[in-house]
């Protein structure tokens, strides 16, 4: 059983977690900003706390960016949070050095509006998270369904960031606003956490 049938099958899963599937493949395949701003924050209300994502893809202008600059700071001092507090082997020491590099490449590279080079930078900072917080077992087989078991949302999440790296690969690319609000469901979850 591949994780989706599982996550869907799963009894202990909410009726929107279940939804997370579709509600994502909408987000991606929606043909104006604005259908994918809403599918993004039904998306995020699955991930995070319901409500709370809306203020990042809707709005002034200069509201939304004084907010995103806030979700950046979050997203950062959390992540240098748990960058920090996570007890890793004297060999790790130096991954999590580069990971805080990584972290505020990110966060310049964001910024500046360089959205394809930040996207792919949130996708390995995600993954580089899930190898100090789980070590080997984040590039099992079964990672995705030993997230799911120990948080539904968690592992939501991580295949999330997973569906991110497959379309980073892909030769057709996506369109920047979509990156944008792929990266903002992203650092907002994150920020959550």
């Amino acid at each position: 059983m591949n994780f989706m049938e599982y996550a869907v099958d799963e009894r202990l899963v909410s009726d929107a977690e279940r939804a997370a599937f579709e509600v994502y493949a909408s987000m991606v395949s929606a043909s104006s900003a604005s259908r994918r701003a809403e599918h993004a924050v039904s998306f995020a209300d699955i991930l995070g706390n319901p409500g709370e994502f809306r203020q990042y893809v809707q709005g002034g202008s200069g509201e939304r960016l004084a907010r995103i600059d806030r979700l950046i700071r979050i997203f950062h001092e959390n992540c240098e949070l748990l960058v920090h507090k996570t007890w890793v082997e004297k060999s790790d020491e130096k991954r999590k050095e580069k990971l805080l590099d990584e972290l505020s490449s990110f966060e310049r590279e964001f910024r500046d509006g360089a959205v394809v080079p930040a996207f792919r930078r949130f996708i390995a900072l995600s993954r580089s998270i899930a190898h100090l917080l789980f070590g080997a077992q984040s590039r099992a087989d079964d990672f995705l369904l030993y997230c799911f078991r120990i948080d539904p949302k968690l592992g939501l999440f991580f295949w999330f960031v997973g569906e991110l790296e497959a379309q980073s690969r892909e030769e057709s690319g996506y369109s920047e606003d979509l990156l944008t609000v792929e990266t903002l469901v992203g650092m907002y979850v994150l920020a959550s956490f």
